[in-house]
């Protein structure tokens, strides 16, 4: 059995092995669980003590001696159940206070800062921004395409159809340039989204660049994805000066 599920919804790894350990024994004391989830007694007592609170253990007292028992298996669901309604409240009342932080933003002076967003959890996040400015500016999407290799790496072309989904959904328009030597497979790669408009230069340009509200991200799409994002709204009107002048010169 895979004990890394369990770890990713909250269980630490000794805990894992408590609870696993208790599963084959049964009723059982400090010594004999010890022995069975190879962690000293010492440190499996706090252990008892976190899976007790989680209603995943309980125990007896017989002749001034503690026996612990495990709770049905079914009871991880429960526990989930709860976990998720903790959750969905907390949410709930983040959004209350949002609007009042958002507020703060807008008093701030105009920042400039740099990110670096990495994997697809990260780039997940920086799209989901780009998309969400967007759709309240009601502006395209605009910028240069990655090297034709780079869309080619490990589920590189998954990520973007799911994106363009989520684009197309909020009637956002995306205009890219690319190289003429793309240009066959940038045609297959986007087929007939009539969202999408692509030009392309006789002359390499930069890649995976892409401008947004005062802000310019550069994708690498490798083995680990990544996107060096600058704030800047002085620098993001510059690079949207050039990106027009470029399209201008660009042919279908």
């Amino acid at each position: 059995m895979d004990n890394r599920l369990f770890e990713d919804i909250g269980f630490s790894k000794g805990e894992v092995k408590v609870y696993f350990a208790l599963l084959d024994l049964g009723e059982s004391t400090i010594g004999p669980l010890s022995k069975k989830s190879e962690i000293t007694a010492a440190k499996v007592y706090p252990i008892l003590e976190k899976l007790i609170k989680k209603g995943l253990v309980s125990f007896i007292i017989k002749s001034d001696t503690k026996y612990f028992s495990p709770a049905n298996p079914k009871r991880i669901l429960e526990y989930l159940d709860e976990k998720e309604a903790k959750i969905k409240n907390e949410k709930n009342e983040i959004k209350k206070i949002i609007p009042e932080m958002e507020l703060k933003l807008k008093f701030q002076k105009e920042p400039q800062n740099a990110q670096i967003y990495q994997t697809f959890d990260g780039l997940k996040t920086l799209y989901n921004e780009i998309i969400e400015i967007l759709a309240h500016e009601k502006e395209d999407f605009i910028g240069f395409t990655l090297g034709e290799e780079e869309y080619k790496y490990s589920g590189a072309e998954h990520f973007f159809r799911e994106y363009d989904v989520k684009r197309r959904a909020l009637k956002i328009k995306l205009k890219l340039i690319g190289s003429e030597d793309q240009k066959d497979f940038m045609k297959k790669l986007v087929s007939s989204d009539r969202n999408i408009t692509l030009r392309y230069l006789p002359y390499q340009m930069p890649t995976g660049l892409i401008i947004f509200a005062d802000k310019v991200a550069i994708l690498t799409w490798q083995e680990i994805p990544t996107a060096f994002v600058i704030q800047s709204k002085k620098i993001a009107d510059k690079y949207k000066l050039f990106f027009l002048a470029m399209w201008k010169m660009a042919k279908v």
